[in-house]
């Protein structure tokens, strides 16, 4: 997964343009897999070439790690799945791997054939790799939606270390706590994942079913943004900012925020810049009702690469335990694979984290992925804020973006 879309993109750092799979090949006379992944920084690029080694080492064949930041990923692969500029092996990402199925090849032959037990994985991150049955990519991470909170600021406020499974009425409390103390609580975001993990753990609304159709009429779902927007009336949450998918981050991050929404590939970056001790727990949620969303990203094929099979014994070296053991301790990647996430305790650095991710682990569900999603993602940043920040009621603006949708 990626830390947070535009904040991907601006830190991108000699991020190479999506080359084919086929011209790779062409060129390299069919001793090339390309592999196409969004890429960060330089940083990124040196570990995710090491990752790109251990897949050349397995199948014989060079891999040629290619990429563009986060933002431009999925333009670019949508106009290359399905012809012969596509690369080889795809990096998929749960939320969106239904709008690519079409151009992926499913994999089950390919795993039934070579005995790979996909039961080494964590089971919801297999799932949400999956379309109608057929599996469409192999995960190298996972992970459930928590809430990330400023140790320092809490302690002042006189508010304790929330344990996992608190409630909303918990955090109203704290945030009352920490308004009198002059801190803002929570920082709001309109990004998808973020917004819909929050709005399953305070209200258990949804705006995509099981089916992966968007639906925006669930009255939980308005519920749910009418509650984060009189957060931000009552001065105990930030104003959305729909044109900067960041902006939670850097409230978080800066301090101007206490708490914010994340996932487990958010933990190494906020504890590495923030100037205050991070925790970390669960999303409130009303009593007995604990649920959260998870999420991920894993490695697929291309219909047009010319040797699936190299490409397959590629991808199971880089989600080996080994290489997922690698990216844990590098704070790549929550591992996918059950036996490397030991590896990502080990070197979060934050207190309480296994319990946190343990607590949210047994109640996440996959986030559906829809074909609309990346027009959702982008409604919600363009009219989300209206509704987050309380210039119209949620109802409305839910309504407004469904029209959009032709729902």
């Amino acid at each position: 997964m990626r830390v947070r879309t535009a904040a991907v993109a601006a830190a991108a750092v000699g991020a190479l343009l999506l080359a084919g799979c086929s011209g790779g090949q062409g060129s390299a006379g069919g001793d090339t897999l390309t592999w196409s992944m969004w890429i960060g920084s330089s940083d990124d690029q040196k570990v995710w070439d090491g990752v790109g080694d251990t897949g050349a080492q397995a199948s014989g064949k060079k891999v040629s790690l290619q990429g563009s930041p986060f933002a431009d990923y999925w333009t670019k692969i949508s106009t290359q799945l399905g012809t012969s500029a596509a690369p080889c092996i795809v990096t998929m990402q749960s939320l969106r791997v239904n709008q690519f199925a079409d151009g992926l090849l499913p994999l089950d032959d390919l795993i039934k054939s070579t005995g790979f037990d996909t039961g080494a994985f964590d089971e919801g991150a297999v799932k949400a790799l999956a379309v109608d049955g057929k599996q469409y990519a192999i995960p190298y991470d996972t992970g459930p939606m928590l809430l990330f909170y400023n140790k320092d600021a809490f302690a002042e406020a006189g508010v304790g270390a929330p344990e996992p499974g608190w409630t909303v009425d918990d955090f109203q409390a704290a945030a009352t706590a920490l308004k009198k103390k002059g801190q803002v609580a929570l920082a709001t975001t309109v990004e998808d994942i973020f917004l819909e993990g929050t709005i399953l753990s305070v209200t258990g609304g949804t705006m995509i079913d099981d089916s992966g159709k968007v639906a925006l009429d669930d009255p939980k779902t308005a519920e749910a943004v009418d509650w984060l927007a009189g957060l931000v009336k009552d001065s105990t949450a930030t104003r959305a900012d729909g044109a900067d998918a960041s902006a939670d981050d850097n409230a978080f991050i800066n301090g101007t925020a206490a708490a914010v929404v994340g996932g487990p590939w958010n933990s190494l970056d906020f504890k590495a810049k923030a100037k205050f001790d991070v925790g970390v727990t669960t999303i409130p949620s009303p009593e007995g009702a604990q649920k959260t969303y998870s999420a991920g990203s894993g490695f697929g094929i291309s219909k047009t690469c010319s040797d699936p099979a190299a490409a397959f014994t590629a991808i199971t070296a880089m989600t080996s335990e080994k290489t997922l053991t690698t990216l844990a301790k590098d704070g790549r990647a929550f591992p996918a694979r059950t036996a490397a996430q030991s590896a990502w305790y080990q070197n979060a650095g934050i207190d309480g984290a296994k319990a946190a991710l343990d607590s949210a682990l047994a109640s996440a569900v996959p986030l559906p992925g829809s074909a609309d999603g990346d027009k959702l993602n982008q409604l919600l940043s363009q009219y989300g804020p209206q509704m987050v920040n309380g210039q119209k009621p949620a109802a409305d603006v839910l309504a407004e973006i469904s029209r959009h949708l032709g729902k």
